[in-house]
């Protein structure tokens, strides 16, 4: 499949766009060709219709200048809108895919596209089209008069060696000072989404020094940058004006001796004004080149690496059966997989609990199932058919998901319930809430569902926003549901909601996977999972990994005269334990 570049289909507006900038540098003659007519026919003659005619023309001329110079400045800004509403897109769903490479996973590409966009109705993208008519004037000057041509020639040589020159000594400080801002706006970002815990634990100036330091690198070669482009272009200035000086000193002594008219003359030096403009200002934006031409190598390079899928065939709606074969992730630049031939299977209406000690792979499986994290080898399947078989659209509609880290949109709860989709019903809505158990929380906040929950969620408590986040992953026809860690910030009351929650949707006939490191959960589910070092330690009936995990404790705790399958966690006891089965499961894997 042919890899997409940033400039596809846009032919046909390149296109217009050249063949507007013939016309408007062939009108730019008016000047020269009136001012020669002046001299040779009115001036020679003293007719005053001549001169009326000619004026009428030169008129003519310009009106028509006017309307090409304007069609050719809409074109270039419909270039730059076409080249930002088609890049927008694809390079959003390339960053929410997951498929690109870590190091292309921000906004910077979307801040590309706008610098691409800004450069391309700049003043300097203009100016670089026009630049290649500057060899038709210098061969209109040689027709003239060879000599004038010959100073046109060397003056323009002197020029475009500025601009070579600048461009070497502009590129190394422009790539650092580049690559130093964005190390700036990435440290900024990282700032203000932990601003609370650096105010609270007093490390603002810390990180202030920590910015300052990448700061003063971009602010260094920034401009440096500056100073030399500033260079050239002043060089560049006075290398324009001295020509036409030059070109006048020649063409008076060319007049005196009868070799050159001086309607020839005013004419060349015309000519030679509009050849250098061109290059001068091309000079004077060189670092906007710059900066353009990186963007569109860094925009490339993500649309090379996005995957251009076709369209699949939508398949029927599935019925839910979850069946994990072999399934193996290991992560570039490390040796140990994170998963390691995981293999498991479930039926609707199965409720299965993950734990295992940290770092054992439950969030990894659990992204994993919902197709966020790429497998190395093995498939996820949902009624036999791989994750990857699917079309995204249609097999996201039948999956929640809910993180660790829970994040609203702005916008009200409604809204995120419904993962701002503005065609969602109102009553989809609220059965949504209901599912998870939240609709009475819902209507006893100010405004109700329509309460704005402000910047990622910041208007609610770390609680509310997890519950709300629930009923986002239950809102629509979801066949399987994935729940990672959805108890860390709930009370008792929210916990028993939660837990509530999943069996109704397991007796729908969903499938429910929740990592937990809690044992009220884990014996609310049908089956369980222990993970250790990327693999299943036991998976089997819920009921028997709890005995398994509960059996070393009851030996250590020495309560031999009591039931290990239900009371060494009793609720009063494990609330005193943290209810925390994973150590004690892994223990009993180990044993």
């Amino acid at each position: 499949m042919k890899t997409k570049r940033v400039f596809d289909g846009q032919r046909g507006v390149i296109t217009s766009i050249f063949v507007a900038s013939i016309f408007v540098n062939l009108l730019v003659l008016t000047a020269p060709l009136y001012m020669l007519q002046l001299f040779a026919r009115v001036m020679a003659s003293g007719s005053l219709p001549t001169l009326l005619a000619l004026t009428t023309g030169a008129a003519i001329a310009l009106v028509f200048f006017f309307l090409f110079d304007v069609i050719r400045q809409r074109l270039v800004a419909r270039l730059g809108s076409r080249l930002e509403a088609r890049l927008s897109p694809a390079v959003l769903q390339a960053l929410i895919s997951g498929a690109l490479p870590a190091a292309l996973r921000s906004a910077e590409p979307i801040r590309d596209i706008q610098d691409l966009r800004g450069f391309v109705t700049s003043p300097v993208f203009i100016a670089l089209l026009d630049a290649p008519w500057s060899i038709l004037f210098i061969a209109l000057i040689f027709v003239f008069s060879p000599i004038l041509g010959l100073v046109a020639v060397a003056g323009l040589a002197v020029l475009l060696t500025l601009g070579v020159l600048s461009e070497v000594m502009a590129r190394k400080p422009g790539e650092t000072a580049e690559e130093a801002a964005r190390e700036t706006n990435a440290a900024v970002e990282e700032m203000m989404l932990n601003a609370e815990i650096i105010h609270a634990m007093g490390k603002t100036n810390a990180q202030i020094g920590r910015w300052r330091g990448r700061a003063f690198t971009a602010i260094l070669f920034g401009t440096l940058v500056t100073d030399r482009v500033a260079l050239m272009t002043s060089l560049a200035k006075a290398t324009r004006m001295g020509l036409q000086i030059a070109v006048l000193g020649v063409g008076v002594v060319l007049v005196i001796n009868n070799q050159l008219t001086p309607g020839l003359m005013i004419a060349s030096s015309i000519l030679l004004g509009r050849a250098a403009a061109p290059v001068e200002q091309s000079i004077a934006g060189w670092r906007a080149l710059l900066k353009a031409r990186s963007a569109v190598a860094r925009l490339n390079l993500l649309l090379a690496h996005a995957e251009t899928e076709g369209a699949r065939m939508e398949l029927p709606d599935p019925d839910g059966r979850l069946s994990v074969e072999g399934a193996t992730v290991v992560l570039p630049g490390r040796q140990d997989p994170l998963l390691m031939d995981i293999t498991l299977t479930l039926q609707p209406g199965h409720a299965l609990g993950l734990i295992g000690p940290s770092g054992a792979g439950k969030t990894t499986l659990a992204r994993a199932l919902v197709g966020l994290q790429p497998l190395v080898r093995g498939h996820v399947r949902i009624d036999d058919a791989a994750l990857t078989d699917w079309d995204p659209e249609q097999i996201g509609r039948h999956i929640g998901f809910l993180p660790q880290q829970v994040e609203l949109f702005r916008g009200t709860i409604a809204e995120n319930i419904a993962m701002m989709d503005p065609g969602a019903k109102p009553s989809d809505v609220v059965a949504a809430a209901k599912r998870a158990r939240v609709h009475e929380l819902i209507l006893a906040l100010p405004g109700g569902y329509n309460a704005e929950v402000g910047p990622r969620g910041s208007y609610l408590s770390a609680g509310q926003r997890q519950r709300i986040g629930l009923a986002r992953a239950f809102f629509g026809d979801r066949k399987l549901i994935v729940l990672d860690e959805p108890n860390a910030n709930l009370d008792p009351e929210g916990e028993e909601a939660l837990a509530s929650a999943i069996e109704a949707a397991c007796a729908r006939g969903a499938i429910v996977v929740v990592v937990t490191h809690r044992l009220n959960l884990l014996r609310r589910v049908s089956h369980a999972a222990l993970l250790q070092d990327g693999r299943i330690a036991r998976f089997g009936e819920a009921r028997q990994i709890i005995e398994a995990a509960t059996q070393p404790l009851s030996r250590h705790q020495g309560d031999p005269g009591q039931d290990p399958k239900v009371t060494p966690l009793a609720p009063r006891r494990a609330a005193r334990q943290g209810h925390d089965v994973d150590s004690t499961a892994a223990e009993g894997a180990r044993s």
